[in-house]
This record gives structure tokens, C-alpha cells and sequence, in this order.
């Protein structure tokens, strides 16, 4: 199903008017911009896309993306993390920023060019909306060099004194 390789580009308006269903993979290798948040280049992107035009005939683009076990630092221990990425893509295709002003606020707008989308492009950027802010293993235990990692600090309830004046009365 995903065994196809995708072309880099596609003309959206042509593609959105016959309903055409696009399903394939891109390398992760190609993707530039979502490389320099990832450890290594290994890997594909499985894309799903729908292109159709909406009620209001704007060509509009759904689908899902996944990027399974990219690898990505951990931000707590600094190690390898395997992560997988995915996008629920919904994208209104427009021409110029004046029609991306227009649309409404759930709709997200991706400018082309005279009708011809970059697909890596557009997937490359979808693709680090997605990552997360701030990565780390689920499971991930660091150990500290300032005191005992797992001792449990007592700290004194700032509302102990209340209690003590409750008791005396």
C-alpha cells in the first residue's frame, strides 16, 4: 500500500477537481527541514491524502501522515529516543496571502504557486508542527550527581503553624 514512491511535485488544482486519492511514502532523508530536529535520516513517511474541492469550491486537501520510529534526543538523559509522528492533514490550497487572510480561523491555508505544490515541502513543515516540544523517553530515569536521586525531600507545610494554633485551643 505504501510501496510507491511520491512525486515532489503536484499540481493541486487538477488533482483537487478529479478527487483523486494519492497514497505513498517519502524517505525521511528527503524531508531537510524536519532532519535537523532528528538524530538520523532513517526511516519513510507513509502519506495518505484526499484532494477534493470544499462547499465553497477551494481546493482542500485532508489525509494522514505518519513518520514511524524517528529517532530523536531525549532532552532529559541526551540519548536516542524512538519516537512516531503523526498528522491529520486539512489544508486549504490558496494562491497568495490575501486569500489566506480570508479563510476561516479552523482552516489551515498553504500558498502555492500558480497551482503546483511541493509536496515534501508541505509535509516537511506539517511534520515539525508535530514534533514535540520538549522530547523525552516515557520511561526515561537520569540520575543526578547532587545528592540522592531517590530520597524524598520533607519540606515543612507552610501552613503548619495554623495547625499547631488549632491544636492548642
Amino acid at each position: 500500500m505504501f510501496d510507491t514512491p511520491l512525486a515532489r511535485i503536484l499540481d493541486s488544482r487538477k488533482l483537487c477537481d478529479a478527487e483523486q486519492k494519492i497514497t505513498g511514502f517519502i524517505a525521511v532523508a528527503e524531508l531537510e527541514g524536519l532532519l535537523l530536529y532528528l538524530e538520523s535520516d532513517t526511516g519513510k513517511v507513509e502519506v495518505t491524502l484526499q484532494f477534493q474541492r470544499d462547499e465553497r469550491r477551494r481546493p482542500l486537501i485532508t489525509g494522514r501522515v505518519e513518520a514511524k520510529g524517528v529517532e530523536i534526543i531525549c532532552q532529559r538523559c541526551l540519548q536516542t529516543d524512538v519516537q512516531d509522528l503523526c498528522v491529520d492533514l486539512n489544508v486549504v490550497v490558496v494562491l497568495d496571502e490575501s486569500q489566506a487572510e480570508k479563510l476561516p480561523a479552523e482552516c489551515d491555508a498553504w500558498i502555492v504557486e500558480d497551482g503546483q505544490l511541493n509536496l515534501r515541502e508541505l509535509l516537511d513543515q506539517e511534520l515539525i508542527l508535530s514534533l514535540p516540544i520538549v522530547p523525552y523517553h516515557v520511561d526515561c530515569k537520569v540520575e543526578t550527581q547532587y545528592g540522592d536521586a531517590g530520597a524524598e525531600q520533607q519540606q515543612e507545610s507552610p501552613f503548619g503553624v495554623l495547625a499547631s494554633l488549632l491544636q492548642k485551643d
